[in-house]
């Protein structure tokens, strides 16, 4: 049952990047026809992590000495080398493949199954790569971004990518039988991610524009870059309603001129005002020098 769900997830997650491969290139804006959906589910991560994962964090990261806490946090990271080999593997990185296979072996060996990171120490670079990327190495398009229950942002391609991941380099899925042993490495796992990100939480919380708004678009940069390596130029477009806000903003310039024109007017009323009490103010002048000279007259 759990396998057919899986091969579900992955069938709509390839069908979904099919249909948006030319929806989103690496510069393009933010894919999100879902938005209202997507909203609803980042609600729902919002709650659940406020209720339950965050303070199970923070108790996590009270109890446990800090040497600890590495030391988990470096054994499930030894882990995901794996995957992080079979993609530099796919996406042709042989070099770096062979660099992370030394790496994963020594961390294994001489630091006790990953707990010490002695390669770190060695010079020997984490990397980070996923089906997701490779996906996007060979050319298959982002599809629109989706926010998933538990698992948070993603786009259809790096959707699909986790569901292969997950049968095929997950190695507690693929080593471990007991299925309370396998859920209890995953909790911890998560309970160990989210204690490292807890000051990033605390950044989005604090976040004075919409949160969800500034997680997308921050995810989708990220991957972005982690997808194409530098190798292509990266970033978030402007959003494809543009034409119409400069539409907007040409009328708001000529409401402006309008108003301009406006003022204009009334300053030319205000300039011939100005000239009739001029002309008022020269007809008085010129009265009351004729009365003077009557006067003078009437003297002589």
């Amino acid at each position: 049952m759990l396998t057919s769900i899986k091969r579900l997830i992955l069938l709509l997650g390839l069908s979904l990047t099919l249909a948006g491969c030319a929806s989103n290139p690496p510069t393009g804006p933010a894919y999100d026809p879902y938005e209202n959906v997507n909203r609803s589910i980042y609600r729902f991560n919002t709650a659940l992590d406020n209720a339950v994962l965050k303070p199970v964090a923070k108790a996590y990261r009270f109890v446990l000495p800090d040497f600890v806490e590495v030391g988990i946090g470096n054994f499930f990271s030894n882990l995901d080398d794996v995957n992080v080999i079979a993609n530099d593997l796919l996406q042709g990185k042989f070099r770096q493949a062979g660099s992370d296979t030394g790496r994963f072996l020594y961390n294994s060996t001489a630091g006790l199954l990953g707990f010490i990171d002695f390669s770190t120490r060695a010079g020997m670079v984490k990397h980070n790569e996923s089906f997701g990327q490779t996906l996007g190495v060979w050319g298959v398009g982002e599809g629109p971004f989706l926010m998933l229950p538990l698992l948070g942002p993603n786009n259809a391609r790096s959707s699909a990518g986790i569901v292969v991941e997950n049968l095929t380099t997950d190695v507690p899925n693929l080593t471990i039988d007991d299925a309370g042993t396998r859920l209890g490495l995953t909790a911890v796992e998560v309970i160990a991610l989210r204690a490292r990100l807890l000051s990033a939480g605390n950044l989005l919380d604090s976040a004075a524009l919409d949160p969800y708004l500034l997680l997308r678009d921050f995810w989708i940069q990220q991957h972005r870059r982690a997808t194409w390596d530098g190798k292509r130029a990266v970033g978030i477009g402007e959003r494809p309603d543009s034409d119409s806000l400069d539409e907007l903003d040409e009328l708001d310039a000529l409401d402006e001129l309008d108003e301009l024109d406006e003022l204009d007017a009334l300053d030319e009323l205000d300039e011939l005002d100005e000239l009739d009490r001029l002309d008022e103010l020269d007809a008085l002048d010129e009265a009351v020098e004729m009365d003077e000279i009557d006067r003078l007259d009437a003297l002589d």
